[in-house]
């Protein structure tokens, strides 16, 4: 226990005063000397209440204090205790035991264990690491409390109206007795988000009272849409809680597309349909597992389903006209359906390229016979376009194997020149043809 020294010195000062009136004028010379500076040390002199209460006070504080039951720390570490300035006035053993302590009853305390990492965020309450504290004349620890955290929602998930993850945190504080009541000196709590994608709304809460009376609310989102979303929770520079919650990213639709909406009909026609799994959020997802999707239209020639590998967020599919008109591409696969409107339209470029490259086709022909005649130049243009035009809508229809779903084979210029060289051969081979039937017979 330590002893004031004011009290000592207001002794000193009492017997001072009754010298004079007991002791000769001599004894009062020779004592002179140390009555001089009396004078001085009267200003900081207490009166007897004054000692008396600060006598009082000393032998109030607790030297050993009983703590309540705290988690284990591993090797060295120790608690600190703290007063309610943030001064350290203890240090806790990581068994719970205390080794210092120098306390006033009734007055506010702190017990903080060392510096932590960032916790997960799961539906569990989450404990911010000080717990604030009082203690009786025989160092009982008495309000024992804490603040807590505990989201309403964990992973995040996606938030249609508010176009990002979020969920609710509930910030509240227990004291260890179960009882709510308000609490003496409330607890201002301020949230920080960490990154350019995250933010929390009305980020600082006070919290006034015990239990669910009173939780306070705030709101956690964030765009991003991988890894963890980081916030802290500062109720002091010794009570701050760092925590990560997840992100669950779920399945929303299908997106299936095309380079063009408009498709040459009966068969030439071609085209590559990617089928791609979107998230909520409307981002690529990458499947959990392998799906299925089926594919069906009326006037396109598709595979009936294709697979969407694991792991992939997108596959593709290869198609074809079969007729004309307007049609719509269908993909499905369990609750998620997509469709895709496509016109599908008569290949008139095409088809005017190869009436045209068959006439050129039959005016070359024309060319090398040696009689030519008028009469002749127009059999040899119908015959050419004629045996162009059919023969490039078989290569569109694939009666032929000529592969028009590659380069120029599939332009209106590729249907030009297919048209011209079958519009030549054609009428070669109509010439050898109808030499071979009518050889021989002459009109009568």
């Amino acid at each position: 226990m330590r002893i004031s020294v004011r009290v000592g010195l207001s002794l000193l000062a009492a017997a001072t005063a009754v010298a004079p009136n007991q002791a000769p004028a001599a004894d009062s010379q020779a004592v002179a000397p140390l009555a001089r500076p009396a004078a001085a040390a009267a200003t900081t002199l207490l009166t007897p209440a004054e000692t008396t209460a600060a006598a009082k006070t000393e032998a109030a504080r607790v030297r050993r204090v009983r703590l309540p039951t705290l988690p284990k720390l591993e090797g060295t570490a120790e608690y600190r205790l703290l007063d309610g300035t943030g001064k350290q006035v203890g240090r806790i053993a990581g068994t719970g035991e205390a080794l210092e302590a120098d306390v006033a009853p009734g007055k506010p305390y702190m017990v903080v264990p060392p510096a932590r990492g960032r916790q997960a965020a799961t539906l569990s309450k989450l404990e911010f690491p000080a717990r604030y504290l009082s203690f009786d004349k025989n160092g009982n620890p008495l309000n024992d409390g804490g603040l807590f955290l505990r989201p309403l929602a964990a992973p995040l998930t996606w938030d249609d109206q508010a176009k990002a993850y979020t969920t609710e945190l509930i910030v509240g504080y227990d004291f260890k007795d179960g009882h709510e009541r308000p609490l003496a000196v409330p607890k201002t709590v301020a949230f920080f988000a960490e990154g350019s994608d995250a933010q929390i709304k009305a980020d600082t809460v006070v919290v006034n009272k015990s239990g669910t009376a009173g939780y306070q609310r705030v709101v956690l989102s964030t765009r991003q849409a991988e890894g963890e979303t980081l916030f802290t929770a500062r109720a002091g520079p010794a009570d701050e809680l760092q925590a990560s919650v997840a992100i669950h990213r779920e399945p929303g639709r299908l997106e299936i597309s095309l380079p063009s909406g408009q498709i040459d009909a009966f068969g030439l026609g071609t085209g590559t349909l990617a089928i791609t799994l979107l998230a909520r959020d409307g981002r690529p997802l990458a499947a959990p597992e392998a799906l299925t999707i089926h594919l069906s239209s009326r006037r396109l020639r598709l595979p009936p389903s294709v697979t969407l590998a694991a792991g992939q967020s997108s596959t593709t599919a290869d198609l074809r006209s079969l007729g004309a008109g307007t049609d719509e591409i269908r993909a499905e696969v369990g609750d998620l359906k997509s469709s895709l409107p496509v016109r599908v339209v008569l290949p008139i470029a095409a088809a005017v390229a190869a009436i045209v490259g068959g006439a050129l086709g039959g005016a070359a022909r024309f060319l090398r016979n040696k009689g030519r005649k008028g009469s002749l130049l127009a059999r040899r243009l119908v015959e050419g376009m004629l045996v162009g035009v059919l023969f490039v809508g078989a290569a569109w229809a694939g009666l032929v194997t000529v592969d028009v779903t590659a380069g120029v084979l599939g332009t209106p210029f590729g249907a030009f020149v297919l048209a011209g060289l079958s519009g030549y051969l054609g009428c070669v081979v109509l010439d050898r043809v109808t030499e071979r039937t009518f050889r021989g017979l002459k009109p009568a």
